[in-house]
């Protein structure tokens, strides 16, 4: 197993392990001390309120109502309850048991786990050709189990003024996450790693020409459309965001509940997908009215930017894991 080294984690962090001690029950119906139920703490990297997260309520109803109760999901928040970069670590050593988190903040421990976005397939059919199989005993490794996906979507690439050719992203400076920086690189795309409360204002003063962005739904919203009025409609991976569960902990349920767990998960995946699926294509027709042009690119051109994509990755996982790729290729493609 590898081993952890935990990092420093908030004094709020540290004052959360008392209530989560005492939030953690498992009471005796009878002198034997019968195991009763057990709440489960978990952290997000976003908000609870946020659009994105909106159908994780319904996986913790799921998950009480498939094991009868006896499994709670006490939600705890988002980065005001532990700081993003320390959830891993939070449920690493204990202080949280779940978290809806997404690869790139454990990537470094186990670069397999890229090509989780890479997957071409849906999250149902993963389960069913022994990918998510895999997933669950590569994470084993970290003391982490892999509950399964919790949103969907491709990203795009939004952009201030249209282009015409690949050649064109050449040099632009786009809002990006360190997930994107292999593949931009190859484009030759300059990758500007800025806060989200200042991608608006680095909009409209032109320091970035745009932003990549899983999904369709949420730049209208947060005003980075003002701005970036061309999406570049060639959808590439898929979205990251996983749900990890404290090994040590998931050993606490019953196998019973355990497997009402998955069974639930399973179920909720293909509910998300369908969510997700219908709010896109409800944001496009927002997006179109509001005068967002969604462009192409000939069709070679288009073969060459997915093939980028996805090789700029492979590339980097096979330098990683090279035992692991070409059997994560078989399982994905």
């Amino acid at each position: 197993m590898k081993a952890l080294k935990l990092g420093t984690l908030t004094i709020l962090s540290f004052m959360l392990v008392i209530v989560v001690a005492c939030s953690n029950k498992t009471t005796g119906g009878d002198e034997g001390g019968a195991f009763d139920g057990i709440t489960l703490n978990a952290v997000s990297f976003l908000p609870k309120d946020d659009e994105l997260t909106a159908t994780l309520h319904e996986w913790i109803d799921k998950v009480e109502e498939s094991t009868e109760g006896r499994v709670t999901v006490n939600w705890r928040g988002g980065d005001e309850v532990i700081p993003i970069g320390e959830q891993f670590e939070a449920i690493d050593s204990g202080v949280m048991d779940i978290n809806f988190t997404y690869v790139g903040q454990y990537q470094s421990l186990l670069p397999e786990s890229l090509s989780l976005p890479l997957s071409q397939i849906e999250p149902w059919e993963e389960r069913e050709n022994g990918f998510y199989d895999f997933m669950v005993e590569r994470h084993k490794e970290l003391n982490v189990m892999y509950l399964g996906r919790w949103l969907t979507g491709s990203p795009r690439l939004w952009l201030n003024e249209p282009i015409e050719s690949i050649s064109d992203l050449e040099n632009m400076s786009i809002r990006s996450a360190p997930n994107y920086t292999r593949f931009f690189d190859n484009l030759g795309i300059s990758s500007a790693m800025i806060d989200p409360a200042e991608v608006y204002t680095s909009l409209q003063t032109g320091v970035v020409d745009g932003f990549v962005y899983g999904g369709l739904s949420g730049p209208r919203e947060d005003g980075w459309t003002d701005s970036s009025k061309y999406v570049l409609d060639i959808p590439f991976w898929t979205q990251n965001c996983v749900m990890l569960m404290n090994h040590d902990k998931w050993e606490e349920i019953s196998a019973e509940d355990q497997q009402a767990i998955l069974e639930a998960t399973a179920e909720y995946e293909e509910d998300m997908v369908a969510y997700f699926e219908s709010l896109y294509e409800e944001e496009r027709e927002n997006l179109e009215n509001l005068g967002v042009e969604f462009i192409g690119l000939p069709e070679d051109e288009k073969e060459l930017f997915l093939d980028t994509a996805y090789e700029s990755e492979w590339e980097y996982i096979e330098e990683e894991v090279p035992e692991l790729v070409d059997e994560l290729r078989s399982l994905t493609e």
